[in-house]
């Protein structure tokens, strides 16, 4: 899917245009099925493809990332000065609030911004990327010189999202198609995490009605919380915490049990079609949640391979050591997302045998690697 410039502030475009606004911010709009969309706003209205420009001097004090967005997200940034990357991460921005950038360019540097929604909502992670690869870590921050071989050093590639600017302001704000401002955001946000925790909310539009309001005295109540109808940071930050418990009562995780570091894959059914996502980092010791809502099928499919510490394939008597079967599914070596299952070699992916799991329709399971 292409991606799109465009100019939308969380102040409306409209008046942004009537006011004369001279500086530009930046913005990353998500459109259609989450697809990040870096936005500036020195401009009228439209879509403009623009090409990469230098940036100028900032300190990482001066540029806010801000989330106007329904989900929590997790922000991270890179710079590129010549040969010489760095990337660092992660912050974390409730609905409605800005948050200092972990980094930010000095003169004649480039800055990129990746973003993703954290696994307290059910559902897929929605991702804020660009074309431009940078290695991240998923388990814990991260401060990492170079952007090659991230697999091979043990990290995990994103795809970043380049921003140019020239601001007074220095914000970059991450938006959804329904564009809220920050009230909006904060109200959309808390509607998300109840819906999260269980509430039944309907649309989740950043409005506050009487489906919304009912819900959030109910958790209130059950909280021992003060009764507020506002949706404050610290409401935000209840509601996040109870969320979080309750994701741990669903979805596929997958736990490593062998001293090696495993990477996997996974299959599953979508939309009367197979899809296959990978590659998932999971360190010695460690679990990580796959699928991230209730099991709703019973059959899903995993495949897994250890690697030694240089990335290659881990070989025990002369063989890799894989967690694999029968049923073939399409892979890839890099990052991927891809549906359907048939003629893997004739679309370029790798043809893979996955194992398939029989859940018994349980909401969770889990899956070890030993």
């Amino acid at each position: 899917m292409p991606f799109f410039w465009n100019f939308s502030l969380p102040l409306g475009p409209a008046l942004l245009f009537l006011e004369g606004i001279a500086g530009m911010v930046f913005s990353v709009k998500k459109r259609g099925l989450w697809r990040s969309l870096i936005l500036t706003s020195r401009a009228l209205f439209g879509c403009l493809l623009v090409n990469l420009l230098s940036l100028n001097t900032a300190s990482a004090e001066t540029v806010k990332l801000c989330n106007y967005t329904s989900y929590v997200l997790e922000a991270a940034t890179a710079v590129q000065d010549g040969n010489a990357s760095q990337s660092k991460g992660w912050v974390r921005m409730f609905p409605g609030k800005c948050e200092a950038a972990p980094q930010a360019p000095a003169s004649g540097t480039e800055l990129f911004v990746y973003a993703r929604s954290l696994k307290v909502h059910a559902g897929d992670v929605q991702n804020f990327t660009g074309a431009e690869r940078f290695c991240i870590r998923n388990d814990t921050n991260f401060d990492i010189n170079g952007r090659r071989e991230c697999r091979m050093r043990g990290y995990v590639a994103a795809d970043f999202s380049p921003a140019e600017y020239s601001s007074k302001k220095n914000k970059i704000f991450f938006s959804e198609s329904y564009n809220f401002n920050r009230k909006q955001a904060q109200v959309a946000g808390a509607q998300r995490l109840l819906s999260d925790i269980g509430y039944e909310i309907g649309v989740i539009d950043g409005f506050a009605g009487r489906r919304t309001r009912d819900s959030l005295k109910d958790f209130q109540n059950k909280n021992d919380l003060n009764q507020s109808k506002t949706i404050s940071q610290n409401l935000l930050a209840k509601l996040f915490e109870a969320a979080e418990e309750k994701s741990k009562t669903r979805g596929l995780q997958l736990c490593n049990d062998t001293p090696h570091l495993v990477w996997s894959a996974i299959g599953f059914v979508s939309k009367d079609n197979f899809t296959t996502q990978g590659w998932l980092k999971i360190p010695s010791g460690e679990c990580i949640r796959a699928i991230n809502k209730s099991l709703l099928d019973r059959y899903y499919f995993v495949y897994a391979e250890a690697v030694d510490i240089k990335g290659k394939p881990l070989l025990q008597a002369g063989k890799p050591l894989i967690w694999g079967g029968t049923f073939n599914l399409c892979t890839k070596p890099t990052r991927f997302t891809i549906e359907g299952r048939n003629e893997c070699a004739e679309k370029g992916f790798d043809k893979t045998g996955f194992m398939k799991i029989d859940t018994g329709k349980e909401q969770k399971w889990i899956m070890r690697f030993e």
